[in-house]
């Protein structure tokens, strides 16, 4: 018997995240399953992710194994794959960790029924946009969330302005985290503040897609002088905004970096003078950008969502939050902090120290860890 107990403690836990895309898929939930693996030691735990990809095979990544299934279509934001229900009929392990909203593994897994001792869910925020096709699955939703043994979300915003506030109970709050260091090249940095001499230097990042509210941001810059907005990333919505630009003659004000590698993020975040995020609806759940920009000592303008987003930057102490898809707030508040260099010092000195009490990765990898007890 004191052998058998032996062998359980020396075996490693198995963890199962699963999730519709996870790496090399960038977005916010697949930054918090690579997170969620850097906080768990390679030596105690076995770590894979259950996914879905037509573009990247299975492998494995820095001591985690990427289970990748072909799906035939995708469908209101669900990927559709029979592989799927396949792989996770075959699973057997100690901790099944769901990263919502997916409904199409909510119905995989009542079909393929999992072997697992313990049950998590990340909720990273409600299903946006499909509510009329979602009506005929919230009875299996609830269903669910009600197995689940442990509801882990982001902030707490999130459970009292969501679908899960009915199981306020059982919810586990750990948001995102930042590393302390800014790993900014400062002669990068200057470079980028010389080209754009004499402005003052607003970014904004992420998709170029609807709900991230780019267009609100354009239609801002009309009114705002004495700066020019970075915007980078790309998507559906570029040519779009390119036009624009140009129809409103804004080339000297906005433009459009496209995708700007890892590598140089830290720099623009270290040479902006303000950070944007004028998303538009609650699938913003989050938003790390924020904590980037943040440490950086950079003051932040968001949009009032009712998620984390407003949980990691607050109105009037570490920038301004304005209401969504009003670009008049959006330039008032724009030009309230160009004009006041005091207030844009305050609130980054503020943001800064915000991302340090609550938000540094040394002080969230142990929450994890806590998570994942059995």
């Amino acid at each position: 018997m004191g052998n058998e107990n032996k062998i359980h403690s020396d075996r490693k836990k198995k963890i199962l995240q699963v999730t519709r895309y996870a790496y090399p898929h960038i977005g916010g939930i697949e930054s918090v399953i690579s997170q969620i693996n850097d906080s768990l030691s390679n030596d105690e735990f076995d770590k894979e992710v259950l996914c879905c990809s037509n573009i990247d095979i299975s492998s494995e990544e820095n001591d985690v194994k990427y289970t990748r299934c072909r799906f035939l279509f995708e469908f209101a934001a669900n990927t559709i794959s029979p592989q799927f229900i396949w792989k996770l009929s075959k699973v057997d392990t100690d901790i099944l960790h769901y990263h919502m909203p997916f409904i199409f593994a909510v119905i995989a897994h009542f079909i393929a029924r999992p072997k697992y001792k313990k049950m998590v869910i990340t909720y990273h925020s409600d299903i946006v946009g499909y509510d009329k096709i979602m009506r005929f699955f919230w009875w299996i939703y609830k269903k669910f969330l009600k197995a689940a043994d442990i509801i882990h979300v982001l902030s707490p915003q999130l459970v009292e302005n969501s679908f899960i506030k009915d199981f306020k109970e059982k919810t586990v709050i750990i948001p995102f985290s930042v590393d302390a260091n800014t790993h900014h090249d400062t002669m990068k940095a200057e470079e980028i503040r010389r080209k754009y001499s004499g402005k003052k230097i607003l970014f904004a990042l992420g998709r170029h897609v609807k709900y991230k509210g780019f267009m609100y941001l354009l239609e801002a810059m009309k009114k705002v002088s004495g700066a020019c907005l970075l915007l980078g990333g790309n998507g559906p919505l570029t040519q779009e905004f390119k036009e624009y630009i140009k129809d409103n003659n804004l080339g000297n004000k906005v433009i459009l970096t496209g995708r700007i590698p890892d590598s140089e993020l830290e720099n623009y975040y270290e040479a902006c003078d303000i950070y944007v995020l004028p998303s538009i609806m609650q699938s913003e759940a989050f938003a790390v950008v924020q904590l980037d920009a943040m440490k950086h000592s950079k003051p932040v303008i968001n949009t009032w969502l009712g998620t984390g987003v407003n949980y990691v930057s607050i109105n009037e102490k570490t920038g301004i939050t304005v209401q969504p898809e009003n670009s008049d707030e959006l330039a008032q508040a724009i030009n309230t902090l160009l004009n006041d260099e005091q207030l844009r010092q305050t609130y980054g000195m503020n943001a800064k120290a915000r991302v340090e009490e609550l938000f540094l990765f040394e002080k969230i990898k142990e929450k994890y860890n806590n998570l994942y007890k059995i």
